[in-house]
């Protein structure tokens, strides 16, 4: 089984079974999968993430660009042989496969400090920590 991490406290960076991924063909992207990683307890309407990331563009056009993102996405993360795949995809929705193994820091450091943590659980939380969130990130 493939291991994603994805890490999001900091700069964006996203490993695949310990080797950096690359090929995202825009930050439209990196923000689509950012966002159903610290989302990832739930299906995402492909409506809700259109008007999230191209709120200012045509229905029509918005929706080609969400496929052309989720299938670039698909390819940089090798989706079609991942076994089982990290995203689950219907027609009318998107979230990352509950059973895939991904990684995130910000779920993993909000575990950490449910509740009331341990000493241990601070330090690893801190460990975890890079940087701001999405540190230098932006999508103009």
């Amino acid at each position: 089984m493939a291991r994603l991490l994805i890490r999001m406290l900091g700069q964006f960076q996203v490993t695949l079974d310990g080797r950096p991924v690359s090929g995202f063909e825009s930050n439209k992207v990196r923000a689509l999968l950012a966002y159903l990683a610290v989302e990832a307890d739930c299906a995402h309407s492909r409506d809700q993430l259109v008007g999230l990331l191209w709120s200012d563009w045509p229905q029509a056009a918005a929706r080609r660009n969400l496929s052309r993102a989720l299938h670039n996405l698909r390819t940089v993360l090798d989706d079609l042989h991942a076994r089982p795949p990290f995203l689950l995809i219907t027609p009318q929705t998107l979230q990352i496969e509950p059973t895939s193994d991904t990684w995130a820091d910000v779920a993993a450091f909000e575990a950490l400090l449910r509740g009331q943590p341990s000493v241990q659980q601070l330090t690893h939380a801190v460990d975890l920590y890079r940087g701001a969130f999405l540190e230098g990130f932006s999508l103009g």
